[in-house]
């Protein structure tokens, strides 16, 4: 069973990092995203409006509409979180007119809808993507990748990129380069995209040399310009292209055989050695190669 290889997806973006601090719009009132849609955008009531809205709509809404606003089925309850008269009201006035046609009959005074709009309003300014409830898609997150032991970090560096790679050399001061921004310091050297040395030459392998071998032997030479599951794309020596059409019949590793040089390939084969569960290795490099200044 292959290893899972490491830090393709969260890590080098830090999404495994920890700890998580969640930061709201300045002032503390509004959504938990800035700009954009209206329930990001508008200006809420006073807490105690919103808590006195909040007081009402679990007496009188939350039954049909459930505590999170997201409706119930057994009550035929629509979903307040992505409703068109509550996404759209300024100030009431939408839901006042939907409490009009309610059915089971409900009469509010007009500052009592405005309470229960601003306390809806103030849910959706937390929710995330999608309409999902406030928490269930965190916005507006930062991560600490800083987490890792420097001094291991050290030792691991010598044995695992030392050979390739120098801090006084083609990485040197790559901490400072990175200082106003740790996440992106980590992504660089996992995937291999900082500047200078054999750090720079990014994870593609378009224009890499490519050798196209069919099913007959014959085989023809070029630099890639595609290869995925379907389909491969060379440019041959005179400057044409080439396609190929990849099946599977025979060969699950597919025909034509593809051969292509990954400049990347001793990195690539680094990060399996790397791996471990808790990506400790990754953030004890990340916190040495921060302190090269």
């Amino acid at each position: 069973m292959r290893k899972r290889y490491l830090l393709t997806v969260a890590v080098g973006l830090g999404a495994l990092a920890a700890p998580m601090v969640a930061q709201g719009p300045p002032g503390g009132r509004g959504g938990g995203r800035a700009g954009g849609f209206p329930q990001y955008t508008r200006q809420l009531a006073p807490p105690d409006v919103i808590a006195k809205g909040k007081t009402l709509y679990d007496d009188k809404c939350s039954e049909c509409h459930a505590v999170d606003l997201r409706g119930t089925l057994d009550k035929h309850g629509p979903n307040l979180l992505r409703s068109t008269e509550t996404l759209s009201d300024k100030q009431g006035e939408l839901v006042g007119a939907s409490l009009a046609k309610h059915t089971p009959p409900l009469t509010l005074p007009q500052a009592e809808t405005f309470a229960v709009s601003e306390y809806i309003h103030s849910v959706q300014a937390k929710m995330g993507g999608q309409g999902s409830p406030p928490g269930r898609n965190p916005v507006g997150l930062s991560y600490d990748v800083l987490i890792g032991n420097a001094t291991d970090g050290a030792a691991k560096f010598t044995k695992l990129c030392s050979s390739c790679h120098s801090v006084t050399g083609d990485l040197k001061g790559i901490g400072a380069k990175y200082a106003d921004d740790p996440k992106a310091l980590q992504g660089a050297w996992v995937f291999g995209r900082t500047s200078g040395g054999g750090f720079g030459r990014g994870g593609g392998l378009a224009g890499q040399p490519a050798t196209v071998t069919l099913a007959n032997g014959t085989k023809f030479e070029g630099k890639l310009v595609r290869k995925d599951d379907f389909l491969i794309i060379l440019t041959l020596a005179d400057g044409t292209r080439k396609s190929f059409t990849r099946t599977y019949t025979n060969d699950p590793i597919g025909t034509p055989k593809v051969e292509v040089k990954d400049p990347q390939e001793a990195h690539k084969k680094m990060l399996l050695v790397l791996d471990d569960p808790k990506n400790q290795n990754m953030y004890d490099i990340t916190a040495y190669l921060a302190t090269i200044k």
